[in-house]
């Protein structure tokens, strides 16, 4: 299945990670004029090369932890025409520490990064969509851990859950303007496909496959999905335990 975006204005928020590329690949090869936004100024220099011919993308180095990051993106959004569909993609995963000694600290970045600068973003995408009488969609980048747990990584998952929560919030208070949010939890993105016990399928999720359903929950082909949680997983949360092989001999 192919999205037609062309007139549509896209931001996509760690845009210059593993899901960032395929998430710009997508949108900018299916007509999108897409704002790339992340704090690695190197590597959003990269992704002029991943626009096909033609293609329209505008970048943006910025820590979107802060207020005065978040004004700066919507700055450019506005001065080039506004907004159609929000990704937040922006993620920080490579703290690993037990929840008994992780510091306030530490705590405080992880959320920072993860759900405080989605909200930063989301609410002002949504203020502009009202003001304007217009609909728009959100996309949140959650993840299993937004419904399980992960071990070492609870600020991580609490911020997941949080994007759950404020995707749902949305839904409920704006979804009678046309203003759609909804999430995506992938499992086991890692780059090229492998395979795996831990996963029914027996493979890892690709980026694309990611951004496929970005593209779907951004589209009007979800016109009617909103405050959805789709799980891009090989029927990962399906399972009860994810080694097949811990079950019990009856």
């Amino acid at each position: 299945m192919t999205f037609d975006y062309e007139g549509a204005r896209v931001l996509v928020t760690g845009a210059a990670g593993l899901i960032g590329r395929a998430l710009v690949t997508r949108f900018a090869g299916s007509g999108a004029e897409v704002i790339a936004v992340d704090r690695d100024a190197d590597g959003l220099k990269t992704l002029a090369d991943l626009v096909p011919a033609g293609g329209r993308l505008a970048t943006l180095a910025a820590d979107l932890a802060g207020e005065e990051a978040a004004d700066r993106v919507f700055d450019l959004v506005d001065r080039a025409g506004g907004l159609d569909v929000l990704v937040n993609n922006a993620a920080l995963t490579e703290y690993r520490t037990p929840f008994i000694d992780i510091d306030s600290a530490t705590w405080d970045t992880i959320i920072a990064a993860n759900l405080r600068s989605a909200y930063l973003l989301s609410v002002r995408a949504v203020r502009r969509w009202r003001d304007a009488g217009r609909g728009g969609a959100i996309v949140n980048m959650s993840s299993p851990g937004g419904a399980r747990a992960h071990e070492d990584q609870s600020a991580y998952d609490v911020a997941k859950a949080g994007l759950e929560a404020m995707a749902r919030a949305i839904a409920v208070e704006l979804g009678g303007l046309g203003i759609r949010a909804n999430c995506i939890a992938p499992a086991s993105v890692v780059g090229d496909v492998r395979s795996t016990t831990d996963i029914p399928s027996g493979r890892t999720t690709s980026p694309e496959e990611v951004a496929d359903a970005a593209l779907f929950l951004g589209s009007s082909a979800a016109a009617h999905v909103n405050g959805h949680v789709l799980r891009v997983d090989g029927g990962l949360h399906a399972r009860l335990r994810t080694d097949p092989s811990q079950e019990q001999q009856r």
